[in-house]
């Protein structure tokens, strides 16, 4: 459990930065502790013949029942054809709330929300902007979209809804592409998958790593188009990825998907990493989409290669005003800093001290997180490879989780493992962000493929002041995903955007975090809705949650 106290983040200023490599741990793994430990993410067998045994799921933390309180939501894989073990618990994703105390509880078949299908992703947003959020799940075989009923219990809309997609779906993000305050749902697909067709392990030109016969796929298997889900209102979506444009773009194998305004001009863009082939960047040009990533500069490496993406992280990581974006990528390969110049985006990797440190590792769940509360963005990554055959190769399955220490200047420096306090090695996959005791520190949950999950808690408070805020739009989605933010204090200005979706087909907590140093107060929190109107609140004391709703502002 971790070890502070509420009140402990009144530290002096002074001793910003002071853990980690200094000695204390950064982050203290209490899943077990907190009640998380008995999850497990099964995926297939454990000689992971097949591509989708071995790409794992995502999390999702948020506040499902409105007491306040960050919870968490597993997802987990399954089976092909094999009775449930008798000793392991069913391949269910899983819902546990958090009781204020540190610890979870369980609550998934009391809540509804029983996704039983194969799982992969996770998107949470009030997409009917009643005031209580709502969860898609996208599965390897139908999708699964949850409806919060509002007394802690969901209902499974699926077919009403028009949802279902069908084959093999992984990430997904909602998000208001036409401006017309509903939020619309963008689905990333992988390979058109049967079982039956698949070559077994070794067996042609895909079936191979470093030599050693392992799953086929995705190169030599064909990929799926993704799905655009269009909001109608009442309930009912329509897929409309052809008429908006993305159907003259040939499919790829995707995984994670963000919603983000790149360039400014006032309209959500869609960036998706792809496995293996370049990514797209969509750019909305008005409620169509035009594919410009190679244009726009991040669909390939600075030397031109289509990389093996997996997931995204969104941040401004160097407080220029501008989102960028951080891909991890497959192993023998480095992950990839974009750093985004108005919507035009240069590969920035080993300029910022990233392309030599994580060559071998395989990377998924990502996020840009201030971990000291400075006002600089910090980078964490989850890792463990594929293939459990990986060994074999002179590489390892289960592989250490990293963090990145921004130093401030553009540059990043990798903290040591122990330093960090990962010091369990397992094949990671999602991870997710959240202020979990909304003391003003955050916690990371990541989750495993076969095993127990980390939940990684601050081992100390923070020394950084810190803000966080929570929005809600009243002309624009209630959600206010899409919203820019920008928070003045301490002589920093930062940028942060509300986002559902990323990471690893997983989902972070909606609230924005802002660590704000020395600062008693933000001078100004500037918010930008998603229907275009701007509004500033000034002297927001520190060390608190401020929920903005849009309209509340003083002049």
């Amino acid at each position: 459990m971790a070890r502070w106290r509420r009140g402990d983040f009144l530290l002096a200023p002074w001793v910003l930065g002071g853990r980690g490599s200094a000695g204390l741990p950064l982050f203290d793994e209490v899943a077990g502790a907190a009640g998380l430990g008995a999850f497990r993410d099964i995926c297939g067998s454990r000689r992971k013949d097949y591509l989708v045994e071995t790409v794992g799921s995502g999390v999702a933390i948020f506040d499902y029942n409105g007491d306040g309180l960050p919870d968490i939501l597993l997802i987990s894989g399954s089976r092909f054809g094999l009775p449930p073990h008798p000793l392991l618990p069913a391949p269910v994703s899983r819902l546990f709330r958090n009781n204020g105390d540190g610890t979870f509880s369980d609550v998934t078949y009391a809540s509804g929300l029983v996704n039983t299908g194969w799982g992969m992703g996770v998107a949470v947003a009030d997409y009917d902007n009643d005031g209580h959020p709502d969860v898609y799940i996208t599965n390897f075989g139908r999708n699964a979209l949850f409806h919060n009923n509002g007394d802690g219990t969901f209902t499974d809309v699926t077919n009403e809804a028009g949802v279902g997609g069908g084959n093999w779906s992984t990430g997904c993000a909602w998000g208001d592409y036409d401006g017309d305050g509903r939020l619309d749902l963008y689905v990333a697909r992988y390979v058109d998958f049967h079982r039956a067709r698949i070559p077994p392990p070794g067996a042609g030109g895909f079936c191979r790593y470093l030599g050693v016969p392992v799953a086929c796929g995705p190169r030599g298997l064909p990929a799926l188009p993704d799905l655009l889900y269009h909001n109608e209102g009442g309930g009912k979506f329509r897929e409309v990825s052809r008429e908006v444009g993305m159907g003259s773009t040939p499919a790829a194998y995707g995984f994670s998907v963000v919603w983000c305004d790149f360039d400014g001009d006032g309209r959500l863009d869609a960036f998706v990493a792809n496995d293996s082939m370049p990514n797209f960047l969509w750019h909305n040009q008005g409620g169509r989409f035009e594919e410009i990533g190679l244009e726009a500069g991040c669909a390939l490496s600075g030397d031109g290669r289509a990389q093996s993406s997996m997931g995204v992280a969104l941040g401004d990581y160097n407080n220029d005003g501008w989102m960028d974006l951080y891909v991890s990528n497959f192993s023998e390969d480095y992950s990839t800093l974009y750093r985004n110049r108005g919507g035009q985006f240069e590969d920035v990797t080993f300029a910022a001290g990233l392309g030599a440190d994580n060559l071998r590792l395989l990377k998924w769940g990502t996020a840009f997180v201030d971990t000291a509360n400075r006002g600089w963005r910090d980078i964490f990554v989850a890792d463990g490879h594929i293939y459990p055959q990986a060994s074999q190769a002179g590489n390892s399955y289960r592989q250490p989780n990293q963090l990145y220490r921004n130093l401030g200047d553009g540059r990043f420096a990798l903290e040591p493992t122990e330093a960090c306090g990962f010091l369990q090695r397992q094949s990671s996959r999602g991870a997710a962000i959240g202020d979990l005791d909304n003391r003003g520190a955050m916690s990371v949950v990541v989750n495993n493929i076969d095993s127990a999950p980390f939940l990684y808690r601050p081992a100390a408070a923070p020394a950084g002041h810190w803000l966080r805020l929570r929005l809600q739009g009243t002309r624009c989605n209630r959600d206010a995903i899409g919203a820019r933010v920008r928070v003045s204090a301490g002589g920093l200005r930062q940028t942060d955007v509300v986002t559902s979706g990323g990471s690893y087909i997983s989902c972070n907590d909606i609230r924005l975090h802002f660590g704000i140093g020395a600062a008693a107060e933000a001078d100004t929190v500037e918010v930008r809705w998603p229907n275009g109107g701007a509004e500033i609140w000034r002297g927001l004391a520190a060390d608190r949650e401020h929920r903005l709703r849009q309209g509340d502002a003083r002049p």
